[in-house]
């Protein structure tokens, strides 16, 4: 009897031009916040009943709700606890709801569910990820072998970034243009462990002859690098780490400036303190081009052609 009634209505609908349905269902959530008191973040969720009436929205984090908005209850709004947040109820209604005290245990999974009220009976679901970020304490910290390079040295450097979560990930720059990025491996499971992150460096700088013969970017700038990129096993503790291997040509002004920045998601990035390399014996250019080297050989030559005019004029 009850079907026949639900039945009976909806072609009164239909008569009276009325089709309804759950449409549009879309979720928007921060892909990452930062931790702290205060923090927030605002969730929201929009959705196109066509004319129905709007039985409830109800909010969860993985499979526990927090959240529930049903409008023909009194007060409308539900709330069940998070661990060490709450819920906003000035800002949070059947649209959003807005989480404050953001903390890393609340990363996860977040999903909106929408019912339409009689005669629809229509419940749709949306999800999207979220992170909660507990950045590092101090900015990467750069070491460097040396703080001066000749022709075909080979330096070091290594960047470490204290535990976050997640763990941070490094760009390597040279004169401030990005030259690779050491990707920090992560749990496939939310275990909320802090993790530090590591990575090493190794820059050749070589003559401009020799680098013009093994270009790694044909017709771009001369002052690019080559990469030669190395990723370990990421499944091992111990080689969560990365080694980029880098060539360059000697710059112009035989001085380079090197740092790494630590990144985490577009919420959070940190720069080292810049290091500067300085040539030991630059290698000045003459009026020809030629290079100092060159200069004083065609010098020697010059003085030999001299010295052996002036013995043969010698008898005479």
């Amino acid at each position: 009897m009850k079907r026949i009634c639900h039945l009976f209505v909806l072609f009164l609908c239909l008569l009276d031009g009325g089709v309804w349905s759950l449409r549009n269902l879309s979720i928007s959530v921060p892909r990452a916040v930062l931790s702290g008191e205060g923090q927030s973040a605002l969730l929201r969720c929009s959705y196109d009943l066509e004319g129905a009436a709007l039985y409830s929205i109800r909010w969860y984090r993985a499979e526990d709700e927090f959240y529930r908005y049903v409008p023909r209850e009194m007060p409308p709004t539900m709330v069940f606890p998070l661990p060490g947040a709450s819920v906003d109820l000035a800002q949070s209604d059947h649209q959003q709801v807005r989480i404050v005290n953001m903390n890393r245990r609340l990363s996860g999974e977040y999903q909106c569910e929408v019912s339409a009220d009689a005669p629809l009976f229509h419940t749709d679901i949306r999800s999207a990820p979220l992170t909660v970020v507990d950045p590092p304490f101090r900015a990467p910290r750069l070491l460097i072998s040396r703080l001066s390079y000749a022709r075909n040295d080979i330096l070091q450097a290594n960047c470490s970034v204290d535990e976050a979560y997640p763990a941070p990930n490094i760009t390597w720059t040279v004169d401030g243009h990005k030259i690779a990025e050491s990707v920090s491996w992560q749990s496939p499971e939310l275990d909320f462990k802090e993790r530090g992150a590591f990575s090493e460096l190794e820059v050749t700088i070589l003559e401009s002859d020799h680098f013009k013969l093994d270009r790694a970017y044909p017709g771009e700038g001369s002052s690019r690098p080559r990469q030669e990129h190395f990723s370990r096993d990421p499944n091992s503790e111990s080689t969560k780490r990365e080694l980029q291997r880098y060539t360059m040509e000697p710059p112009s002004s035989s001085q380079f400036a090197i740092s790494c920045v630590a990144t985490i998601y577009d919420i959070y990035a940190r720069t080292s303190d810049v290091i500067h390399v300085k040539e030991d014996s630059p290698h000045p250019a003459s009026v020809t081009g030629e290079d100092s080297s060159g200069f004083r050989a065609h010098c020697n030559a010059v003085l030999t052609c001299i010295c052996a005019f002036l013995t043969l004029l010698r008898p005479l």
